[in-house]
């Protein structure tokens, strides 16, 4: 083999290969939370992949996997850790459980994902609850990170998610 299909065998055996089973868990938890949170079954609204996997930087076996779940302005004043338990709904044998700013769901495969219960803002960032320290919101705008690594990654003809996944 020459030296670019030695390269490209190297990009290939760090891409995630198992999207369509973190695709099935992903729709599945944005159902169950839409079921819970804003009366729908939709698999896809009010959620976002943000993190590694967002950015489409991850590489094959990362350990967790990044999501927001937007939750509805009204419960800005009344949220109360009911995350969890709407996920609980749906994975009744999975171990749940908060851990700052996240909810756990971790799979007995191995895999995990960090929810963030989050509002999104007018301005599209989101605020989202941290339970660390007292207690406190905070604000987190991954949309023009995820927009900037694509739009370099183009740029780079593919190089700059490669360059990404194999320094992780």
């Amino acid at each position: 083999m020459g030296i670019g299909e030695d390269f490209k065998l190297l990009c290939d055996n760090l891409t995630v290969n198992n999207r369509s089973d973190i695709s099935d868990r992903y729709e599945e938890i944005t159902q169950r939370l839409n079921t819970d949170f804003w009366l729908s079954n939709s698999r896809t609204n009010h959620s976002l992949y943000v993190g590694s996997y967002g950015r489409g930087t991850a590489r094959r076996g990362f350990s967790d996997l990044d999501m927001i779940f937007i939750l509805p302005p009204d419960l800005y004043k009344r949220y109360n850790n009911y995350t969890s338990n709407a996920i609980k709904n749906r994975y009744y044998a999975t171990d749940i459980s908060g851990d700052g700013q996240v909810v756990v769901v971790s799979f007995s495969d191995g895999m995990r994902f960090e929810v963030v219960p989050a509002f999104e803002n007018t301005d599209s960032s989101f605020t989202y609850p941290d339970s660390n320290g007292g207690g406190k919101w905070k604000i987190t705008n991954p949309r023009p990170e995820i927009e900037s690594i694509n739009i370099n990654n183009i740029l780079t003809k593919g190089n700059l998610v490669n360059l990404c996944r194999m320094t992780r």
